[in-house]
């Protein structure tokens, strides 16, 4: 795989782009279960299978649009979402994700910003590039 710029990685909420995105974090998180007892002597045995997994996609930008800020504001189901992370070599990320925490910030005489965290609810796949 070769290095990528950040800025080719394309995020959609819904099938719509999020104008102003600057930066985008993935978090790919997994429980494990522990099952070490006594006659593991003190080492510890985890099974080879996350008990939960979860994926978290932090977003921080330039507001240009307010769909995401719309979406909190209305909550319920606006809370959901089928949302995409599409590299530049054509690889994918996809599933459905809730809006979690969301904030801006309007400094006197500078752009207004955001900051939003999206949470996994369902399965997440990955498509490779083809």
């Amino acid at each position: 795989m070769a290095a990528e710029y950040g800025r080719k990685v394309t995020f959609t909420w819904d099938t719509a782009p999020i104008a102003g995105v600057r930066e985008k974090s993935l978090s790919v998180n997994g429980e494990p279960v522990n099952v070490t007892s006594d006659e593991d002597d003190g080492v510890q045995v985890l099974l080879s299978e996350d008990a939960e997994k979860s994926v978290q996609i932090e977003l921080s930008g330039v507001t240009k649009d307010a769909i995401l800020r719309q979406a909190k504001l209305d909550g319920g189901a606006s809370l959901q979402a089928d949302v995409s992370l599409t590299y530049d070599d054509g690889g994918e990320i996809s599933g459905t994700f809730q809006l979690g925490p969301y904030s801006e910030g309007q400094p006197y005489n500078e752009a207004v910003t955001f900051t939003a965290t999206l949470m996994s609810t369902g399965p997440v796949t990955y498509t490779p590039p083809a």
